[in-house]
């Protein structure tokens, strides 16, 4: 079965769902694939004010993105460079985001992209879930739609004059299409993470903010998280490569912040 839109966008995450209610937006036809149901679970949870008041103001999700109870951030907290001390910074300090501006959250992407991915479906948007792109079509160089499967199993085309590939870092998309991912080698670095209930939180009016560390042999940030579940911390460690690197434990980068943790 064929169908033409104006727009395919492959992938139905924040990046997805924002191009796709942007153009519906201007009256233009979109479909949107996605190969998992939402809601369904991401990493990466600290958001910007620019995103909050800005972002999410245009595409007509900011009220409900501030009822739906994420932690509210307002600024950041790092022990990083020379001194030993934690310093911070708020995006108060600037005149460019005045109250009630300076504020962002900490979200529960899974939540979150869901709250932006039907906020697309109200806006027009074809939001196929459980679809995952199989090819692109092509006609020469030019890209002009995608072969997907539906949730039954059956294989659909759709024609578009455009095609975005929303997919993020499992995508095929761009190999099909002469591209190549190029890495590079400063920055192949390994990085772990993990939830931690009962964690302790910077002071008020601080508690939302995030929390980065460095140390000699990588660095540490960490998210504090309100969900359905109750509170938690999100924690990560990345790591320089072993060669150019001196051992030290992160925890006492965490450690030697702790008066920071107090109050």
């Amino acid at each position: 079965m064929t169908s033409d839109y104006d727009l395919v966008v492959v992938g139905g995450g924040p990046a997805g769902s924002t191009a796709a209610t942007a153009v519906a937006l201007r009256g233009h036809r979109v479909l949107l694939l996605e190969r998992e149901t939402f809601p369904r679970y991401q990493i990466g949870e600290s958001l910007l004010p620019a995103t909050v008041h800005g972002l999410c103001r245009i595409l007509g999700v900011a009220d409900e993105v501030a009822r739906a109870g994420f932690t509210l951030k307002r600024g950041g907290t790092l022990r990083w460079g020379r001194a030993p001390e934690p310093w911070q910074f708020s995006f108060s300090m600037t005149p460019r985001l005045p109250e009630p501006t300076a504020t962002a959250f900490q979200v529960e992407r899974s939540r979150f992209d869901e709250i932006l991915l039907r906020n697309a479906e109200r806006v027009g948007v074809d939001v196929r879930e459980g679809s995952p792109e199989r090819r692109v079509l092509t006609d020469g160089e030019q890209v002009h739609g995608v072969e997907y499967t539906d949730p039954d199993g059956t294989a659909r085309t759709a024609h578009a004059r455009f095609v975005i590939d929303a997919s993020g870092n499992t995508s095929r998309i761009h190999g099909h299409v002469g591209g190549a991912r190029v890495y590079s080698d400063f920055f192949r670095n390994l990085a772990v993470f993990g939830y931690y209930a009962g964690g302790r939180r910077l002071p008020e009016p601080n508690s939302g903010n995030i929390f980065c560390a460095a140390f000699h042999a990588g660095w540490l940030w960490q998210q504090p998280l309100t969900l359905r579940r109750g509170h938690l911390s999100s924690v990560q460690f990345g790591r320089t490569p072993p060669s150019t690197s001196r051992q030290k434990s992160p925890t006492r980068a965490l450690n030697t912040s702790g008066d920071s943790w107090n109050g």
